[in-house]
């Protein structure tokens, strides 16, 4: 991990993750917890895949926001289940999308970013769940 003067919160490449100086400055509660969700996210796009740049970045950064989740380190300001205007808007607005759809086949999050290795396309829904994501959305907003 690296800690950078650099804009922003922070991005992983080449298996490093760059952290701003400026953002850790800047956080107000409790640090060792929001970091640990930073790290959790960007450790994430470190191992997921990303159908070799075919998948929307809302969903690369919702399953990133996902694990993040999962983990236990959601911030306060995120959005409430059900909020958001599309299944890809991203980050935690997908992240809670994603957690409705693993609620509806547990393991639903692991098995569509191991569809991902070699590409992606919208049909990986229904495969996993029967339904295309748009009637998953749907339903998901409904509830």
């Amino acid at each position: 991990m690296f800690i950078d003067d650099m804009d922003g919160i922070a991005y992983a490449v080449n298996n490093e993750i760059h952290v701003g100086a400026r953002y850790i400055q800047g956080i107000t509660g409790d640090v060792k917890t929001d970091i640990a969700g930073v790290l959790y996210h960007e450790m994430t796009h470190i191992w997921q895949w990303n159908g070799n740049g075919q998948a929307p970045r809302g969903l690369i950064e919702g399953i990133a926001d996902y694990v993040r989740l999962k983990a236990g380190y959601a911030p306060g300001h995120w959005v409430q289940p059900g909020q958001g205007d599309k299944w890809d808007q991203g980050y935690d607005v997908t992240a809670r999308f994603l957690d409705y759809c693993n609620g509806l086949r547990d393991g639903f999050v692991a098995d569509l970013n191991k569809k991902m290795r070699d590409g992606y396309n919208d049909g990986f829904f229904v495969d996993l769940l029967g339904k295309t994501v748009d009637q998953l959305w749907a339903e998901y907003k409904a509830t």
